[in-house]
């Protein structure tokens, strides 16, 4: 699932749409972050859980991505 999340920088405060909050993300949430992406892990789930759930994000992620190639591909052919 992709979603937008839009954040204010100078009130530091982040507006999460309705349908991942329905989905138990709510308190304080675990958040995992490096340089290029942030992960919010839904209360109570396992490290498993989470690796799991990243592996989908992932797998989603590179499908998107071939998508986009192929797309991309076929505009370059149309030229």
């Amino acid at each position: 699932m992709k979603r937008k999340i839009k954040i204010n920088p100078e009130a530091r405060i982040a507006h999460i749409p309705k349908e991942i909050i329905d989905q138990g993300f709510e308190g304080e949430v675990d958040a995992y972050a490096n340089a290029i992406t942030l992960t919010l892990v839904s209360p109570n789930k396992s490290l498993k859980e989470v690796e799991r759930s990243l592996e989908i994000v992932l797998d989603d992620i590179r499908l998107r991505r071939q998508v986009a190639e192929r797309e991309e591909k076929e505009k370059s052919n149309e030229s």
